[in-house]
């Protein structure tokens, strides 16, 4: 779903011109007026409305101050989001500002996201747990958890009032889709790893590599390396020797030779990105 979250002023007709409505097409007030005895106007906080209507909801002109509101030809798309701060009673009718001179009815919007339905395998992108809800919107914590790295079916999506994507993972369990992703992450493995100084060797190879049994990860092979203290360090496989040949679950981690001489030997956890 596409979330234009704008502040009403800045929504221009250009804008409407993005999601399909022609900003030239003229009103016909003469053939599409409504009108109504009294108008009442009210000032929201930033709130967002959802089109609930399967044609597509007209966008009608300002109501005037004697109730008459005069609507267009073109409509905006059924389930598009829209930010409004405005509000104007006609009647029995509440329309609401979402661009320069450009409203929408109450017949036509919902304040819920809608839902889309879905079918699929989605990942956990996060290391550790992951809390459920009981909504997208402002639900509770159910007490249960999902674990990283794992794949589960998703059942449903929608989006929260700030544009966030969510999914439900089954029994209306939500996740914040900032922690899915459609790709399995890689697999992280615990391997021992030392530190050297290549230019103490003599090489000139700089300290954006790191030596490791080239079978297992070859030239070239991009890690994400985690070290005790969770200091992250992206390396690239560019060395080998008698240490890494001989243990293929160690890595010599490539750094100055004042860093190198403290490093010591560590617990690290390595994953391939690349």
């Amino acid at each position: 779903m596409r979330f234009k979250k704008i502040v009403t002023t800045m929504i221009t007709a250009s804008s409407l011109a993005f999601v399909g409505v022609t900003a030239t097409n003229s009103i016909n007030a003469s053939d599409n007026t409504v009108q109504a005895a009294t108008t009442s106007t009210v000032d929201l906080p930033l709130t967002t409305l959802y089109v609930k209507t399967a044609s597509g909801a007209p966008i009608y002109t300002t109501p005037s101050a004697t109730g008459q509101v005069g609507a267009s030809s073109n409509t905006l798309a059924k389930d598009s989001a829209w930010a409004t701060t405005k509000a104007i009673k006609v009647g029995d009718i509440t329309y609401y500002q979402v661009g320069d001179g450009q409203w929408l009815s109450s017949n036509d919007i919902s304040f819920t996201a809608p839902t889309i339905s879905l079918n699929k395998t989605m990942y956990v992108n996060a290391d550790g747990s992951v809390n459920l809800y009981s909504s997208a919107n402002n639900g509770y914590f159910l007490g249960t958890t999902v674990e990283g790295g794992v794949g589960y079916t998703v059942y449903e999506s929608t989006t929260d009032a700030s544009g966030q994507v969510w999914y439900n993972v089954g029994q209306n369990s939500w996740i914040n889709g900032k922690y899915m992703s459609d790709e399995k992450p890689a697999e992280k493995i615990t391997m021992s790893a030392t530190a050297y100084d290549p230019a103490v060797l003599g090489s000139n190879m700089g300290y954006g590599g790191v030596a490791a049994n080239l079978s297992k990860y070859p030239k070239g092979t991009q890690l994400k390396i985690t070290l005790g203290d969770g200091t992250v360090l992206n390396r690239t496989v560019n060395d080998t020797g008698t240490f890494a040949y001989s243990n293929p679950n160690q890595l010599d981690i490539a750094m100055p030779n004042s860093q190198a001489l403290q490093f010591g030997r560590q617990s690290i956890t390595v994953q391939v990105v690349g």
